[in-house]
C-alpha cells in the first residue's frame, strides 16, 4: 500500500476509505471483500500499468472494471484562488494524487498573471481542475474540452460542486453545457478549431505521460494568441 499523500503519522485507514485495483480479482471475491474488510469501500478489475482514458481519437479507450462498491473519490487542492474539490470515479479518469504544492497549479498561477481577466482553453481538461482553478482566478470565459466522455461528465459535475452552475445544451457531441463565463465540449482537440472562432490568452495542454504533443500544440497554436501553458515534460512552452 502506497499512501497518496504525505502524512504526519503511520496511516489509519477508517472504515470504507480504501479502493482496491487488482488484475487478479473476480466478482466473488471482491464482493466477499467489501462484506469482510470494513477499511475497503471498493473493488476494481484492472491493469495499474495502463493509463484509464483515452489519449486521442485514433487510440482505443481503457477502464477498469468496478466489481463492487464504489470508487467515487473526492481530492482537495489547494490554489490561490481557494480550495477546489475535484471528484472522480477511479474506474474511468487517471489518477494523479495531490501534492501540497500541486506542480500544474504553480504553472498555472505564473500564467495568469500576466493577464487581469484572461480567456482560457483548457483544450484536455481531465475532470476539469485547471479551469475550475482559472474560474476562480476570474478569468473572462474559460472553455473546457476532452475528447473522453467520462471526462465530461465529471468536470460538470465539479463545476456544480465548485459553485458554478451547468446549463446543458441537450447535444451529446460538440458544446455539451455552458454557464456563467464557461463552455463545455466533447471532442477532440484538433477538430475544435471547426467550432471555435476565437482566440484565446491561454491555451492549457495537459496530456497523459508519453503521449507526443505535437498535434495537441499544433492546435493550441491556431486558438491561441501568444500564451500556451504546457504541463507535461515532453511539451516545449509556446
Amino acid at each position: 500500500m502506497t499512501p497518496g499523500y504525505l502524512t504526519d503519522s503511520v496511516p489509519y485507514l477508517p472504515k470504507g476509505s480504501l479502493v482496491i485495483l487488482s488484475d487478479k480479482v473476480d466478482k466473488k471475491c471482491a464482493e466477499r471483500i467489501i462484506t469482510e474488510v470494513r477499511e475497503v469501500r471498493g473493488v476494481l478489475k484492472g491493469d495499474i500499468r495502463k493509463t484509464v482514458g483515452i489519449k486521442d481519437s485514433d487510440s482505443n479507450p481503457h477502464v477498469y472494471e468496478l466489481l463492487a462498491g464504489c470508487d467515487l473519490r473526492c481530492d482537495i487542492v489547494q490554489t490561490p484562488y481557494g480550495a477546489l474539490g475535484i471528484y472522480k470515479y477511479q474506474r474511468e479518469i487517471h489518477i494523479e494524487f495531490p501534492q501540497v504544492k500541486s506542480p500544474k497549479i504553480e504553472i498555472l498561477e505564473k500564467a495568469l498573471k500576466d493577464y487581469d481577466k484572461p480567456t482560457v482553453l483548457d483544450c484536455t481538461c481531465g475532470p476539469g481542475t485547471l479551469g475550475i482553478a482559472c474560474l476562480k482566478a476570474n478569468a473572462q470565459k474559460v472553455v473546457f474540452n476532452d475528447i473522453w466522455s467520462p471526462a465530461i461528465e465529471i468536470t460538470l459535475i465539479n463545476l456544480e460542486a465548485n459553485g458554478f452552475p451547468v446549463k446543458f445544451s441537450g447535444s451529446e457531441k460538440g458544446l455539451i453545457a455552458s454557464g456563467d463565463k464557461f463552455e463545455v465540449y466533447n471532442m477532440d482537440v484538433r477538430e475544435l478549431t471547426n467550432y471555435l472562432d476565437e482566440k484565446f490568452d491561454i491555451c492549457i495542454i495537459d496530456t497523459f505521460p508519453g503521449v507526443d504533443t505535437i498535434e495537441f500544440v499544433e492546435a493550441g497554436e491556431k486558438l491561441g494568441k501568444k500564451s500556451c501553458c504546457g504541463l507535461r515534460e515532453n511539451y516545449m512552452s509556446l
